[in-house]
């Protein structure tokens, strides 16, 4: 009886059964082998499905527009974008229209072209490279390659975001790329601290700033297109608000004193700028007229007595060169001729010398006797006679 009920419900078990979602239990060894390999396939199926399904939902939550650049940074170019700028107004330019984003508001802007609404060049002179909209990196320090080979060898103006506080820094570069690695070393930035980037840059971290390419430009156009983002943004960072002139700017004692000490001793010798140059005369008579008169920084000011003291220790411990002498004394002194009286032929030119203090030297008097004697055309004790040409 036992063994009779055990057969039917084995019998039972083997039957397949309508909607079954199983196997029917194996009756051989290879279909045993099958059955388990299914097993062990759904069962890595399933494991592989629950990962790629949290991949696809962490890339959906945590990559989102607002968070990072990455989801849209190849959305960005040929189109209307948003840039996060301090201030801005109305700006008229030429051609090519977009939008910036200022504080919850939109405001019209034209970005600058060279080229006229023909799409023909406005001028013939370089290379002309055109930034339709602005290009915005939100995250320097993760997007540092894209930024690097994006605006390697081109030249425009950029500008630093902060995105904590709003403020804005505006600069040029004739190499966008040789200018960002300099951003992004760390050692070169603290080296320069005085400026108010490098230490924002330092205390904000390169995670809090943007970097916006406003426009990409000729080199000849790069000051032109700073000094109109200097007056229309008018950037926080920026102690200079004049573009290619470092007109405002005052260095730290420590500062003067950092560079005196970097070019003491540099440009000296054959590595000095004019060794081996000549001016023109008409050079020299330009430039002396540019510095007579109340054009002279000295006009009308005397020096401190001690600067006088230390003019004249520096004067001191100076040693000329006998060629040096030489040259000094035919520029500054006066020509003497010595001629000395014969009974027989009258006067002989027994001398000539390039200054006064020489010919006394020869005499054994001082200089400023042989000029009074040469002035007054009077005969020296009766037998010298000096003139200041042969």
């Amino acid at each position: 009886m036992f063994l009779l009920i055990n057969n039917l419900v084995l019998l039972n078990l083997d039957a397949p059964s309508p909607w079954g979602i199983y196997f029917q239990d194996s009756a051989t060894p290879q279909m045993e082998g099958l059955i388990e390999l299914h097993d062990n396939i759904m069962y890595y199926l399933v494991i592989i499905l629950f990962a790629v399904g949290w991949i696809l939902f962490s890339i959906v939550w945590n990559y989102i527009g607002t968070k990072s650049p990455m989801s849209h940074k190849y959305l960005n170019h040929g189109k209307l974008s948003s840039v996060p700028v301090h201030k801005c107004s109305n700006i008229k330019s030429s051609s090519l229209n977009f939008q910036i984003f200022y504080f919850g508001t939109f405001v019209n802007q034209r970005a600058y072209s060279t080229f006229n609404s023909n799409g023909k060049k406005d001028s013939d002179k370089g290379d002309v490279t055109i930034n339709p909209t602005p290009i915005v990196y939100e995250d320097i320090f993760s997007m540092k390659k894209n930024i690097l080979v994006e605006n390697k060898g081109k030249s425009g103006i950029y500008m630093f975001t902060n995105k904590l506080t709003g403020d804005i820094y505006v600069g040029q570069s004739v190499d966008l790329s040789k200018r960002f690695k300099k951003y992004f070393s760390l050692s070169y930035i603290k080296s320069i601290d005085e400026l108010r980037i490098h230490r924002a840059l330092i205390k904000y971290g390169y995670s809090n700033f943007s970097i916006t390419i406003l426009e990409f430009c000729n080199k000849s156009d790069l000051n032109t297109r700073e000094q109109y983002y200097f007056d229309t943004l008018n950037p926080q960072y920026n102690v200079l608000k004049t573009a290619g002139s470092s007109l405002g700017r005052k260095l730290t004692e420590e500062t003067k004193a950092k560079i005196s000490q970097a070019l003491k001793g540099l440009f000296v010798g054959d590595k000095a700028y004019w060794h081996g140059r000549t001016m023109s005369e008409e050079t020299r008579k330009l430039m002396s007229l540019k510095r007579t008169g109340e054009l002279n920084p000295l006009y009308g000011k005397s020096h401190k007595e001690e600067s006088k003291e230390l003019m004249r220790q520096k004067a001191l411990g100076r040693k000329y060169t006998e060629e040096t002498k030489l040259l000094m004394s035919t520029k500054r002194g006066n020509p003497v001729c010595i001629y000395e009286k014969c009974s027989d032929e009258g006067f002989k030119l027994i001398g000539s010398f390039v200054s006064a203090r020489g010919a006394g030297k020869f005499l054994g008097i001082s200089g400023s006797t042989i000029i009074k004697y040469m002035k007054s055309g009077a005969i020296f004790k009766d037998r010298y006679k000096f003139s200041s040409l042969k």
